[in-house]
């Protein structure tokens, strides 16, 4: 059955992936993306934050410039509004905080469907399947009855079996691959980054030794 290899094949690389990049930080960047382009209650309270955040800096800095004494009246005002903008500032951000904890719980669900219920599910549903039969006598038969477990048919390869077989050579390869192209990463920032330039001065005058003459008899 092709169909449940490229399945299985499908299941451990997602799961690989996964594993890889870590479901806290893929549910952060599910998030990023999720408040920038779809719009919905938490976007717009992100955005909102974003503004009241840009707001307070501006009258904090015209508050900053201006005399308490001289104009205290002016100073005063712009206290009052920097108070309530911070009070804005921290509702909205307990707000954001409830929905970030609710929207990674339901992506660490989905994660946990979409890998280890998968998983499940596909081993139950095709336990007596055989995923490809393999070429008569080539395996001798212990090797055959393994390749088999838990229910597939005798000489062929069963859907447990191939989830064993793919996930080791799945997930060693994607890893490596994560892994280089992190490494690549890392390498390609450091060379944008100007080397420091050592300075060629002396710490101080170079002493010259007198040179001893040989004395003639």
């Amino acid at each position: 059955m092709l169909s449940v290899l490229w399945i299985v094949i499908g299941v451990v690389v997602f799961s690989a992936t996964v594993s890889a990049v870590g479901s806290d930080n893929l549910g952060e960047y599910i998030w990023y993306l999720w408040t920038t382009f779809v719009p919905s209650k938490a976007s717009s309270n992100v955005k909102q934050l974003r503004e009241i955040q840009r707001e307070a800096i501006a009258v904090s800095t015209e508050r900053s410039n201006t005399s308490s004494q001289d104009e205290f009246a002016k100073w005063a005002k712009l206290n009052r509004k920097v108070d309530k903008l911070r009070g804005e500032i921290e509702k909205l951000n307990a707000a954001i905080s409830t929905q970030r904890a609710f929207f990674k719980s339901q992506v660490r669900r989905l994660i946990w469907i979409s890998t280890t219920g998968m998983k499940i599910f596909v081993r139950i549903k095709y336990r007596k399947a055989a995923v490809f039969w393999l070429p008569k006598g080539m395996f001798p038969y212990w090797v055959e009855w393994m390749l088999s477990l838990t229910s597939a048919p005798m000489g062929s390869v069963s859907v447990s079996a191939w989830f064993m077989i793919t996930d080791y050579a799945i997930k060693g390869a994607v890893a490596f691959a994560i892994t280089k192209t992190a490494e690549m990463t890392i390498a390609k920032r450091k060379l944008a980054v100007p080397a420091a330039k050592v300075s060629d001065k002396k710490t101080g005058p170079e002493k010259k030794v007198p040179r001893q003459e040989k004395k003639t008899q």
